[in-house]
């Protein structure tokens, strides 16, 4: 095998697009940046909504984990928009 396709099967395998399977039991944890990237937020400020306690987190080793259904829950008790009334002027 030539430097070339190994340098190419090795890319293959770091593709950022491959997904990791879910466990078994059906549960689906995010690393933090993707669920920044669910909230479209930073990391730091995943970072303090977790350490106010607003969104909970996992750790497993040196590894930061937060639930699929903690970030939807999260989504969820956010405050809904409220119409403006007609006819005010901007």
């Amino acid at each position: 095998m030539t430097a070339k396709k190994r340098r190419q099967r090795k890319m293959l395998q770091k593709s950022p697009r491959s997904q990791p399977p879910v466990p078994a039991t059906g549960l689906k944890f995010l690393t933090r940046k993707e669920a920044a990237r669910e909230l479209r937020v930073s990391l730091a400020t995943l970072d303090r909504m977790i350490g106010r306690g607003q969104l909970k987190a996992k750790k497993h080793g040196h590894s930061t984990f937060v639930m699929a259904t903690e970030v939807e829950r999260y989504i969820n008790e956010l405050p809904d928009l409220q119409p403006r009334a007609s006819g005010d002027a901007r």
